[in-house]
C-alpha cells in the first residue's frame, strides 16, 4: 500500500476557503454522499453539521477511504475508530500528519469536532477542519489545548 498521507494533507489544503453554502461546500457534500458504502446510510445536507462529513470526503478523494470511517457524525466516527483500535489518548500520544483530532466543546457529553492534523512543531499544531466558522480553514492550537478529546491515528502504512 503507498502512503495517501499527503495526498490526504494535499487534499485538505486545496478546500481551504470552501465557504459554506457555496458550491465548493456541495462538492464536499456531494463526495460524502456519492460514497458507498458508508457507515450508516445517513445522507448529510448543505445545512447540517459537516466537519466529519469534510474529513470523510478528503479521503474519498484521496483514494484511501478504508484508512478512516467514513461518516458525517464524529460521535460514529469515534466509535468505529474505537472498534479498529485506533482512537488514542492526548495524554499519551503525540499525533503526526495525516492524524485525525476529535474534539469535545465545554458542556458537550460527547465529541462534536473533527479535523486533519496538517503540521506538528514542537508543542503546537496545526489542524484543517471543515466547518471551522462555516468554512474549511486551519487552526493553531497547543498540544495541551483542553478541549482535545482524542485521536485517531490513521493507519497510513
Amino acid at each position: 500500500m503507498s502512503n495517501f498521507r499527503p495526498t490526504v494533507l494535499y487534499t485538505a489544503a486545496c478546500c481551504i476557503g470552501s465557504k459554506e453554502g457555496t458550491d465548493r461546500h456541495q462538492v464536499i457534500i456531494d463526495i460524502y454522499n456519492m460514497y458507498k458504502p458508508k457507515n450508516r446510510p445517513y445522507k448529510i445536507t448543505a445545512k447540517d453539521p459537516w466537519c466529519a462529513a469534510f474529513v470523510s470526503a478528503c479521503f474519498i478523494a484521496s483514494g484511501c477511504p478504508d484508512l478512516i470511517p467514513i461518516e458525517c457524525s464524529c460521535f460514529y466516527m469515534k466509535n468505529e475508530a474505537a472498534k479498529r483500535g485506533i482512537v488514542r489518548d492526548p495524554a499519551r500520544y503525540i499525533p503526526s500528519p495525516g492524524d485525525l483530532i476529535l474534539y469535545k466543546w465545554e458542556g458537550k457529553s460527547v465529541v462534536s469536532h473533527v479535523g486533519i492534523v496538517e503540521e506538528v512543531n514542537g508543542s503546537s499544531l496545526t489542524i484543517i477542519e471543515g466547518n471551522y466558522q462555516n468554512t474549511v480553514g486551519r487552526r493553531r492550537i497547543k498540544l495541551s489545548y483542553k478541549y482535545i478529546d482524542s485521536y485517531i491515528e490513521v493507519p497510513y502504512g
